[in-house]
């Protein structure tokens, strides 16, 4: 390494040794925080920012081409972060995105089971209620029928009972009018036989005079 060399590594160690010290607050957060590692955590970045600054105008005035190539490679490292911060930013905001578009979706999904099922209640308790009320009216007809057998059979047990009485009396009345004739019947062979008695007596006595 020659002396011009020597003399421009010089800054590059004082550089780097500067911006060390700046980092130890920030790295002992990192492990406080668990963020060690992640180049992606603002602080970092904007660390990162500061150094790739510091590197290039101080590589600029020194006219240290290494310094100076330190410190686009780490803007251009700076760029690459920041850009994929911005894509996981974006990837973040579309799964938020997608997550509450889900979630609106299940919601009026749940929405609609829930009405669904309401419904098929409603019109199960419907048809719960037309079968007890056809129930009803084929018992209340039923009844009707029942009640109106019971009245005619009522009607027709008392023609029967009537039928049968007439019946009975006609028999009666004949019977009586049949023994009132044969006691006429025997009232006048009585009277007949009395006549003939008499007629025999009377002739007794004309032929014992």
């Amino acid at each position: 390494m020659s002396v011009k060399e020597n003399v421009k590594a010089v800054p590059r160690v004082v550089v780097g040794g500067y911006l060390k010290g700046l980092r130890l607050p920030l790295a002992a957060v990192e492990r406080v925080s668990g963020q060690r590692g992640n180049e992606s955590w603002a602080p970092a970045l904007a660390f990162e920012g500061f150094e790739a600054n510091v590197e290039t105008v101080v590589g600029g005035l020194l006219r240290d081409d290494t310094l100076v190539d330190r410190g686009r490679l780490r803007q251009a490292k700076l760029a690459q972060l920041r850009k994929a911060v911005e894509l996981e930013t974006v990837a973040e905001q579309e799964r938020a995105r997608a997550d509450r578009e889900l979630a609106e979706r299940q919601r009026r999904a749940d929405a609609k089971r829930e009405q669904a099922e309401q419904t098929a209640e409603q019109r199960e308790r419907q048809v719960e209620r037309a079968a007890e009320q056809r129930d009803r009216q084929v018992q209340q007809q039923a009844a009707r029928k029942a009640a109106t057998a019971r009245k005619v059979k009522a009607e027709q047990d008392k023609a029967v009972r009537g039928q049968e009485r007439a019946a009975k009396l006609e028999a009666l009345s004949k019977e009586t009018e049949a023994i009132g004739a044969t006691k006429e019947a025997l009232d006048a062979q009585a009277t007949l036989e009395v006549i003939d008695e008499t007629i025999e007596g009377t002739k007794a006595a004309r032929k014992t005079s």
